[in-house]
């Protein structure tokens, strides 16, 4: 009978306890590590700030759509992100550091967490390059529709830190999260389940896990 592990690449073996360095620089090494109540302060802070400036550009109904249409933007782009860059095959070693960095630490030690969601420095970045895009593309209406995006950004990183730190729930839909993702770290990696924080993109994509 097949081992549990046999599958999974040395890469991507999980520890299931301890922790490993980034960056031998210690200022560096700092800023890869984040307690999970600064970025979730953080990000929901700015969402308010957006919705307090900004929900008086628009119709209620028009603003309800857009915040939930950067929610559901956000979802896809969870899932393309983890299945396309951080577990794409690939010999290229700046890629292969991208996902070191960005991800691959984690799966080796899916515990530490310290490293369950981007910390502020790398994060306030990408906040602010993401609402540029948005704001370049579709100008005015990026005020709601960011925030709904950075909104589902919080519910991941949120539903990310529970799934490694407590027991699955009994309410069944959030089990399912639960249990894929754990099938994800310790059987499937590169294959299964790359949605976290809902499983609608594994099921249009045909990437959920055949165990459930």
């Amino acid at each position: 009978m097949e081992k549990q592990f046999d599958r999974i690449p040395e890469h991507l073996k999980p520890r299931n306890v301890g922790t490993d360095s980034l960056f031998k620089n210690s200022f560096m090494e700092k800023l890869t590590r984040t307690h999970i109540s600064i970025p979730i302060t953080m990000h929901l802070i700015i969402v308010g700030i957006f919705i307090y400036k900004f929900w008086s550009m628009f119709e209620p109904w028009a603003f309800v759509l857009l915040f939930l249409g950067g929610w559901l933007t956000w979802t896809l782009a969870e899932y393309w992100v983890h299945r396309w860059l951080y577990h794409v095959k690939t010999d290229n070693k700046i890629l292969l550091r991208i996902q070191h960095v960005g991800h691959g630490i984690h799966h080796q030690y899916p515990k530490d967490p310290t490293r369950l969601a981007m910390p502020p420095v790398p994060a306030l970045i990408l906040i602010t390059l993401f609402f540029s895009l948005f704001w370049l593309i579709m100008r005015d209406f990026a005020f709601a529709f960011f925030p709904g995006f950075l909104f589902g950004y919080v519910m991941y990183i949120t539903l990310h830190y529970f799934q490694h730190l407590f027991k699955p729930p009994k309410f069944k839909p959030l089990n399912r999260l639960w249990k894929w993702h754990a099938l994800h770290h310790y059987k499937y990696p590169e294959t299964k389940a790359f949605g976290v924080s809902t499983n609608l993109w594994d099921v249009v994509f045909g990437t959920q896990p055949k165990d459930d």
